[in-house]
């Protein structure tokens, strides 16, 4: 008896581990797998599947290779004939869900059911969004992928050792190293890269997607400048990566003060700008930076240089090991006063007074904020008259679900309230008026009716 119970759990193992009949889900049979671009507008998905049975139901699966707070498949529907072989195809415009950037990986799989409920799903194909009207020569060393076309090797090469460098101030200034090799594509003008985009502002001159590990940028024509914006953007990818929060924020002044101090010594204009506002105790409040910049060209000079001014404090002050747990503390959605009263000992506030105490200055008395601001991140700019305006926020993530031709979305909104009320108000005065004036007529016609009794 004393057996009884072992003898029980070891028969029950035995049958829990013995193999199970799986059925495995039929062979896919999909041949002119293909996706077309019509760059920089759409991309069209099509193939022909076949089954042992009609096909019933036939669902795209589709999306991109990006950073995301969770795994995002989008599915399309297309239209297609039953049978045992039906020709399929779907389009994917992004005038209507926004743009990808280029040199962005997109994938697709077919997923489809014949009339005998068996399910079929085909390989996951790939493509890069990218036109192919351009003879790209790619550059490769270390964690950078140089892609350019239109420039000599000798420039571009230049450029290359401008992006490595960016990856060695990052590191041994914040921290911060990339988790995936960078892409940037170098257009030889402006003009060539806004031709690469939708909706973006025409003085857009170069963008950082965080989320791609992809730079996009033009060539201005001052080697300078341009060896600068690569380590400059550069630098957003690596605080975007480093820092990444589905929850949290980072706040402006952070992101676009490293991206300033990683490349070297602060420009004239901007140096200008910030001895100004110094001598004039005429700085902004630090928390105001945490959102979007001014576009007036002297407020958001003023902006990055004291932005600037505040990390290389920090940096010069506390040293890269706190940036770096700064960074990682951001990337966990601690609020960034939490985390700065973590690491430094400081909120924003306190750190504003810290670093106005350095330059000279007496702490700046402000209203207490009531709510954090939220930053908007625009576009780098194209340099005006040789004054780099070219340090900005990298974009968020541009949207990977899509619109089918009668799914376009509206933009509903009512006429304004006081608006509504007068046009009601003068309904019922006319209403009255045209009472007041038929009660008239028959009051007259009864009238007269009663005289011809008389």
């Amino acid at each position: 008896m004393r057996f009884r119970y072992p003898l029980l759990i070891i028969f029950m193992m035995g049958f829990l581990l013995a193999p199970t009949r799986v059925t495995a889900a039929p062979q896919a049979d999909v041949s002119a797998d293909s996706a077309t671009l019509e760059f920089p507008n759409t991309v069209t998905f099509s193939a022909t599947l076949e089954a042992d049975a009609p096909i019933v139901d036939v669902t795209l699966e589709y999306g991109n290779d990006q950073l995301t707070c969770g795994e995002v498949t989008a599915k399309a529907f297309p239209d297609f004939t039953p049978g045992t072989s039906t020709d399929v195809s779907w389009t994917w415009d992004m005038r209507q869900s926004g743009s990808l950037p280029p040199g962005a990986t997109i994938w697709w799989r077919w997923r489809y059911v014949d009339e005998s409920g068996s399910e079929y799903l085909s390989e996951t194909q790939s493509v890069t969004w990218l036109d192919n009207v351009h003879d790209w020569q790619t550059l490769s060393e270390s964690d950078i992928r140089l892609h350019y076309y239109g420039m000599s090797a000798e420039a571009a090469n230049n450029m290359l050792a401008s992006g490595i460098e960016g990856l060695r101030r990052n590191r041994e200034q914040a921290g911060m190293t990339p988790d995936i090799p960078v892409d940037i594509f170098v257009y030889p003008n402006y003009e060539d890269m806004r031709d690469a985009i939708l909706y973006e502002p025409q003085w857009t001159g170069g963008l950082a997607y965080s989320d791609f590990s992809i730079i996009i940028m033009g060539i201005s024509g001052d080697a300078n400048w341009d060896q600068d914006t690569i380590i400059h953007e550069l630098t957003h990818i690596l605080v975007g990566r480093n820092a990444f929060t589905c929850v949290g924020f980072i706040p402006t002044w952070l992101n676009e003060g490293l991206a300033v101090y990683s490349e070297g010594e602060l420009d004239g204009s901007m140096k200008t700008q910030l001895d100004l506002a110094i001598r004039d105790d005429t700085l902004f409040p630090l928390r105001t930076l945490g959102g979007s910049f001014s576009e007036i060209p002297e407020k958001a000079l003023l902006s990055y240089a004291q932005s600037y001014g505040v990390v290389k404090f920090m940096l010069e002050t506390y040293g890269q090991e706190k940036m770096d747990q700064l960074l990682r503390d951001l990337s966990d959605a601690k609020p960034i006063d939490a985390a700065l009263i973590e690491r430094y000992g400081l909120d924003t506030d306190g750190l504003d007074t810290a670093w106005r105490e350095s330059v000279g200055l007496a702490p700046l008395v402000v209203a207490q904020a009531t709510a954090m601001p939220t930053p908007t991140h625009v576009p780098t700019f194209v340099p005006i008259s040789g004054v780099p305006l070219a340090v900005t926020p990298t974009p968020y993530a541009i949207p990977t679900s899509s619109f089918s031709e009668t799914e376009s979305p509206e933009v509903r909104s009512g006429p304004p309230i006081l608006l509504t009320v007068a046009l009601l108000c003068f309904c019922l005065m006319l209403l009255l008026i045209v009472g007041v004036i038929v009660l008239g007529v028959v009051l007259r016609r009864g009238n007269t009716k009663g005289g011809d009794h008389v």
